[in-house]
């Protein structure tokens, strides 16, 4: 393969740039399911046209709105749990704590969408873009980005990390107080449903209870502003980096007449990632079987999954997702981290997503070999999911060293496969 001299990086690290710029500018919000989405797509996939020899584009329907429904459904359990509470309804007070956080393991740590049927059905694309190889496929690799943006994190806004998880701890510290009043309630007026009043319970622990109340429904209402639907950022770093990125790899091999023998090169912009990894996991379910029996018949295909390429000091390799219950493929790792090591003399640290999910936790769970190659902080930014999030706030040197490592990871790849984990 022809070496990627600083003077094609430059070159392609522009085009990223205008790319994302032109994006942005062109199509407005590109929410999950949205109008604006699907026009960037389409302009995707007219793109690729031009880098590859076939582009498919492939609709799907989700539930946009499940994904972060659950923090409704759980203020509203706390708001009934505290008029439970001020009723004598312990019991139920302390049920609706443990519902509110077994959906929020549901939705949030194990991305299955419980509420959907309670969020109206909308349609989003997915776009792969295929180039050949001269001969015989027997490798295949698709690097990904996704093209929703996401909706505003208004905490993270207006007062950063601190405050954000000042929210989170808030909402839990709300959970934690209505249990333990529920069982005070329960030890100090047993089971009688009764209205609490200052005759039935004395006058100390009933002005107690109207204060700890007031915190409760302040400290979950504050999570009505954790994502404002009214704002949707313009998701420059997160994710038209890997998006542009990843289209900046196929027009390399156009551009520098690059081919391979018998390794198929796939660009995919995935849909609706931002309410809960939707695109790639119906790219999966469509894919899933089809991917499968090509590998028991000799094709082997890998995903390198690319996100928020932002933090040039913060870029790792995802060997666990999905909150950290997902393991990715050690040895898709171990090619990217190989990579990284030619490409750019870096030693990218393994790392896990502790808090959230990326799209190889779709790939990886349904059995495919897939990693992500990210550059996000995890003390977030403030850009992150606000409107900052803009095509003036860009890292050229981190998308010059991402850009870099997927051509050196493709050329690793193409020419030894994978190495062991």
């Amino acid at each position: 393969m022809k070496p990627i001299t600083q003077e094609i990086a430059d070159k392609n690290v522009g085009y990223i740039v205008d790319g994302i710029t032109e994006v942005i500018k062109t199509f407005g919000p590109r929410d999950p399911g949205s109008e604006g989405e699907t026009k960037a797509n389409e302009h995707f996939a007219n793109v690729l046209t031009n880098y590859s020899d076939e582009v498919k584009v492939e609709k799907f329907t989700l539930h946009t709105d499940a994904f972060m429904g659950w923090i409704y459904f759980d203020i509203f359990f706390m708001y009934i749990g505290v008029i439970a509470l001020w009723l004598n309804i312990n019991v139920l007070a302390i049920a609706l704590v443990v519902l509110s956080i077994v959906l929020l393991v549901f939705q949030l740590i194990f991305y299955k969408h419980v509420t959907a049927p309670f969020f109206a059905k909308k349609t989003s694309t997915n776009v792969l873009a295929s180039k050949k190889p001269t001969g015989k496929i027997t490798k295949r690799i698709i690097f990904c980005g996704h093209t929703d943006a996401a909706y505003e994190w208004g905490w993270l806004y207006r007062g950063g990390f601190k405050l954000f998880l000042a929210t989170f701890l808030g909402a839990f510290t709300a959970m934690a107080l209505v249990v333990a009043l529920g069982i005070t309630g329960i030890i100090k007026n047993g089971f009688e449903i009764k209205l609490l009043s200052m005759d039935v319970i004395g006058q100390s622990y009933f002005i107690a209870l109207i204060i700890l109340s007031a915190v409760i429904v302040l400290l979950i209402s504050l999570m009505f502003n954790f994502s404002n639907k009214s704002t949707v950022v313009d998701g420059a770093n997160d994710n038209l980096t890997a998006c542009l990125t990843s289209i900046a790899v196929l027009k390399t091999m156009k551009d520098e007449g690059i081919e391979f023998e018998d390794t198929e090169v796939c660009a995919l912009m995935a849909g609706s990632e931002e309410a809960g990894l939707r695109g790639a996991m119906a790219f999966s379910k469509a894919h899933k079987d089809e991917l499968i029996n090509d590998e028991k018949n000799g094709i082997e295909t890998i995903f390198i999954v690319l996100e928020t390429l932002r933090e040039t000091h913060c870029l790792s390799i995802y060997n666990k997702d999905m909150n950290g219950v997902v393991p990715t493929d050690p040895k898709v790792c171990r090619l990217i981290k190989n990579a990284a090591k030619e490409a750019i003399d870096r030693d990218i640290p393994y790392a896990t997503v502790s808090l959230g999910s990326t799209d190889a936790a779709a790939f990886s769970r349904a059995g495919l070999k897939s990693a992500c190659f990210a550059g996000l902080d995890h003390k977030l930014q403030r850009y992150y999911h606000t409107r900052m999030d803009t095509h003036t706030n860009l890292s050229k040197e981190c998308l010059d060293q991402a850009y870099k490592v997927c051509m050196k990871t493709l050329e690793i790849y193409a020419e030894k496969g994978l190495p062991e984990a």
